[in-house]
């Protein structure tokens, strides 16, 4: 049965539009708290701009880590990197980003185009601790084999797009593309999400060959080809 992606990744968060389902990866643990942000979090401040900045922060603060650390693959260094130079930026323009989904939007856009393209980076995380790290965020081991797979930008599509749901114009703003090629690449990366972990799961739930379960298994087919015949 597909497990349900909940779209409140974090306490008080901002909303964002209905998400949809997909099987293996139930990003709700940020909500725990769990995530810490690399950057300061919060700002103390006494005048009106500050205390604008402060609750910017605060409203998009451990929701983007989390999707930095699902966009890079579970490298918590680079996602803190990127979380908390986006939110600078972002705190410096939060008069401007008063809309909560188009600075979310916004954030995300940003984190996009700063990750690394190509390979990981030297010195980076173990593929066993990029898969701890994503596993406390509900990203089982199927999904984490295809999302390794996946570009930066179909990662942020599929995050953004289905497990965070946010609308069509607002994730034209993330990819930096206009709204028929994002809807294009929404709808192409959930199709091959659910394609390649769909096989991953039957590859996966196969015995090991010369098995004492694959033998039973032949028997049985055998069996029932019998009895059909």
């Amino acid at each position: 049965m597909a497990a349900a992606l909940p779209m409140t990744l974090f306490r008080r968060s901002v909303r964002f539009g209905a998400c949809t389902t997909l099987p293996g990866i139930q990003p709700n643990h940020i909500a725990d708290g769990r995530v810490k942000l690399s950057g300061p979090a919060r700002l103390r401040a006494t005048d009106e701009q500050g205390m604008l900045r402060a609750a910017f922060r605060d409203a998009h603060g451990a929701r983007l880590n989390g999707f930095a650390r699902l966009v890079t693959l579970g490298d918590v260094a680079m996602a803190g990197a990127l979380a908390a130079d986006a939110l600078d930026e972002g705190a410096r323009l939060a008069d401007e980003l008063r809309h909560p989904e188009r600075a979310a939007a916004w954030l995300r856009g940003r984190v996009l185009r700063k990750a690394p393209r190509g390979s990981w980076r030297r010195g980076g995380p173990s593929q066993d601790e990029r898969r701890a790290t994503l596993a406390a965020l509900g990203v089982d081991d199927e999904s984490y084999d295809v999302l390794q797979r996946f570009s930066a930008a179909q990662r942020a599509a599929l995050v953004a797009g289905v497990v965070e749901g946010l609308s069509p114009l607002d994730l034209e703003l993330v990819l930096g593309t206009g709204a028929a090629s994002a809807r294009r690449r929404l709808t192409d990366t959930r199709r091959l999400f659910l394609e390649r972990r769909a096989k991953a799961s039957e590859l996966s739930a196969m015995p090991e060959p010369g098995s004492l379960g694959l033998r039973i298994r032949t028997i049985a087919d055998s069996a029932l080809g019998r009895t059909r015949g």
